[in-house]
């Protein structure tokens, strides 16, 4: 593997260090000021790799 890939960190998390709320929603990261998604789209279009724990991923699937 000769080509050096950039690595990215991006978390989401409240300011005490939480993902999710204590009845395990994620809802709040819905909760966002500025008009649609603010530029995400435009970022997610730059990843080719997410990594999510089960529990999230469980979350998001639902």
């Amino acid at each position: 593997m000769d080509k050096k890939r950039k690595l990215l960190l991006f978390i989401a998390s409240s300011l005490d260090g939480y993902i999710a709320a204590k009845d395990e929603s994620l809802e709040w990261l819905y909760n966002v000021d500025g008009e649609g998604d603010n530029g995400f789209s435009e970022f997610y279009d730059t990843v080719d790799t997410v990594l999510l724990g089960k529990r999230t991923y469980d979350w998001v699937m639902r």
